[in-house]
């Protein structure tokens, strides 16, 4: 009799509690978006010249209340001309001590990070075709409960990304 009452009691709770947290995680998921929306807001620092390339920094903070990792960070600019097919071109961004073994993965709430993009001196970007005082910064950032390690992230409560226009405006 106790191995039926088990087994019944399992077959009816288990999946009860499932839907539960089903239901849970759908509707926390709307919240989320919501509060994911102002979480990044990136700002242009400086350019310097440098022996080989030119460095613009840009900062990056984060609002939120989880700790966000960035990704695919690309820099370009904004076109002259109207209608031209002049092509696209993107330079990586990385993270200003990324190399550094002691570098902590993530960027915690309400903390900056700087990102460098390294444009190299061989490149010419044309001013005709090119407005180069209109940057555009195009991003991923996901964002996580905890930190495990320095290099590691753990549950994860969301991701956006987008693109920002620094610099003139229309």
């Amino acid at each position: 009799m106790n191995k039926k009452f088990i087994k019944v009691s399992l077959i009816i709770c288990v999946p009860l509690i499932i839907l539960i947290g089903l239901f849970t995680m759908v509707s926390s998921n709307e919240d989320i978006f919501d509060e994911l929306y102002d979480s990044i807001k990136i700002t242009y620092k400086d350019c310097k010249e440098e022996e080989n390339n030119y460095s613009v920094s840009v900062i990056v903070k984060n609002n939120s209340k989880n700790i966000a990792s960035l990704s695919d960070m690309e820099l370009s600019f904004d076109y002259n001309g109207e209608g031209e097919n002049i092509g696209n071109f993107y330079i990586r961004g990385e993270e200003k001590d990324i190399w550094n073994d002691d570098k902590i993965m993530g960027i915690d709430p309400g903390k900056e990070e700087e990102i460098i993009f390294k444009i190299p001196k061989g490149i010419e970007i044309n001013k005709d075709y090119y407005n180069l005082n209109r940057i555009i910064v195009s991003y991923n950032a996901s964002f996580f409960k905890f930190r495990t390690s320095k290099k590691s992230l753990f549950l994860g409560t969301g991701q956006m990304g987008g693109s920002i226009t620094l610099g003139e405006q229309y």
